[in-house]
């Protein structure tokens, strides 16, 4: 009688105690990657456009192109970058999925796009 009692009394503390992790779980990266991007009037040339899910990639935008383009990429967008311009860009691709990326032009699409994956 006493075992169960003892016993009763020791499930009755482990129910009661949360269970707790001892590190954070996240899915931030460690690394960040460069990828380069060049705009042009006729299009936006990208070295990768399929990426791992949770990887922080910091784009490089050269603007080729004869006009100041936009760039955005998911939600993501840069100022305007004049002729030979350039700019940086940081996402943390925390989602899978397909996502546009598209030149904008005073604030209209402007033609050039295309997507990338994260699988």
């Amino acid at each position: 009688m006493k075992l169960q009692i003892v016993l009763a009394a020791a499930f009755a503390t482990l129910a009661a105690v949360p269970f707790a992790s001892a590190e954070r779980q996240t899915t931030r990266p460690s690394v960040v990657y460069t990828i380069p991007a060049v705009l042009t009037d006729k299009g936006i040339e990208l070295t990768h456009t399929q990426v791992p899910r949770g990887v922080m990639i910091r784009y490089t935008i050269l603007n080729r192109g004869t006009r100041p383009y936009t760039f955005q990429i998911w939600k993501t967008k840069t100022g305007p970058i004049p002729p030979n311009g350039r700019a940086r860009l940081r996402v943390n691709w925390d989602y899978r999925g397909r996502f546009l990326f598209r030149t904008l032009y005073r604030g209209k699409p402007a033609g050039p796009r295309g997507s990338v994956t994260v699988f």
